[in-house]
Formats: structure tokens, sequence, C-alpha cells
């Protein structure tokens, strides 16, 4: 009987193992001053479905913490392939010039991914890929009661540079317009826009391109847009 549970033992721990978060270290050079940084860079995990902002939930360690990293010297804060990118001259003088601002200031993993979305708006990125560092930002402050404005200074430049990407047709599949419009709404009905946030679950919901879930989920989530409600948890 021992060592029947003891194999049981076994298989669950083997079982939890490969539905385990892992991650790979690989250490890049700062493009502002050289200076090492070392990312963990996501090798597995396992999803179990996400939240309505499309944060993903499951055994997925600190996957989101983990996608940004800041170099410890200047601050330069990106992807680990911002790391990798070369960088002008020209670009390096503004962006120091920039960071000057985080000069003896704390930079937990949120502010990380501000700094990484204004870095990305210096150097004139695609506004999508900008605005997917200030969501991330916003995944890591869900829960936090103690910096809820500054969650919503995320999500509010998050949902500014979504406009602006469906505005400069960045997305090229039209299946997604409908999923961003929703996400657009996401982010106007967490920091209490709601009219706002109605408008756009509408276009969700009234796109005839849109992917076969967005009509329920967008339904859904107009329902609390509609009774002012900016509950941030789900």
């Amino acid at each position: 009987m021992k060592n029947l549970i003891l194999i049981v033992a076994i298989i669950l721990m083997g079982q939890n193992f490969a539905n385990a978060h892992t991650c790979q270290n690989e250490t890049v050079k700062c493009p502002i001053d050289g200076k090492n940084v070392t990312f963990c860079v996501t090798m597995s995990m396992t999803t179990f479905g996400s939240f309505k902002d499309f944060q993903k939930q499951g055994a997925i360690g600190d996957h989101y913490e983990e996608l940004i990293n800041t170099c410890p010297k200047c601050h330069f804060s990106g992807y680990i392939d911002d790391f990798k990118e070369k960088i002008s001259e020209e670009e390096k003088i503004k962006i120091k010039e920039y960071l000057t601002k985080f000069d003896n200031t704390k930079i937990d993993d949120a502010k990380q991914c501000l700094i990484a979305g204004e870095i990305k708006e210096l150097q004139k990125k695609p506004n999508r890929e900008i605005a997917f560092c200030y969501v991330t930002g916003s995944y890591l402050l869900r829960s936090n009661d103690k910096q809820v404005e500054f969650r919503k200074e995320l999500q509010s430049k998050a949902k500014d540079n979504l406009i602006s990407a469906l505005d400069k047709n960045e997305y090229e599949d039209k299946s997604a317009i409908a999923n961003i419009n929703y996400l657009i709404a996401e982010m106007e009905r967490r920091t209490g826009s709601f009219d706002e946030a109605i408008k756009r679950y509408d276009l969700a919901i009234n796109d005839s391109n849109k992917q076969d879930w967005v009509e329920e989920v967008a339904k859904e989530q107009k329902e609390l847009a509609v009774k002012k409600d900016e509950n941030n948890t789900i």
C-alpha cells in the first residue's frame, strides 16, 4: 500500500512539474551603457484560460514580470529583443535624457513597463507594440489597492495607443480589429470611462469579421459598463 501511495505521489509531482512555468536565463547587454542584464526567458507554461483583459491564467509563474526588464545602471527598459536592437547615437541621447527622471527612483515591475512603453514612444515604434507594454504593466497591478491610480494611468496609455494603432491600420488581420476594440473597451471600463467603453463594446459586437467568442464576452462586459462597474479583478 505504501508503495502504491508513493507511486501516485510521484506521478502527481511529475504532472505538477510538467505543468509548471519554466524559464531559462539569458544575459544581454544594455544598448545604452553596456551593462549586463539577465532575463529569465519563458520556456514552458500551462494556461487555464484568461482574465477578461486577455491576461493568461494558469501555471504561468512570473511570466509577465519577466517579459520586461530594466538595466540596473541607467534604467533602460524593454523586452529582451529591445536590448538586442541597435540604437542610433541620436536615439541614445534622447533616451538618456528621458531616463534621468528616474534617477534615485525605485523601479518595480510595473514601472519597468511604463519606462519600456515611453522609450518606444520616443523611438516612434508602432502603437500596437507600445500599447502592450502598458497593458502588461496593468496586469502586474491587477489587485494592487495601493497603486490604483498608476494602474489606471497604464490602462489609459494602453487605450490611447490601441486607438492610434487602429487609426493607422496597424492590424492586417481584420478579425483582430474586434478583439482590439473589445480590449479598448475593457481599458475604458476599468478606468471609469463607461460611455466610451460602451461605444467600443458595440463596435466589437457589431464587427462582421469578429471571432466567435467576441459577441458573448463583449455583451457580458458591456453590462458592467452600463452598471458603471470598473471591477479590475476579473
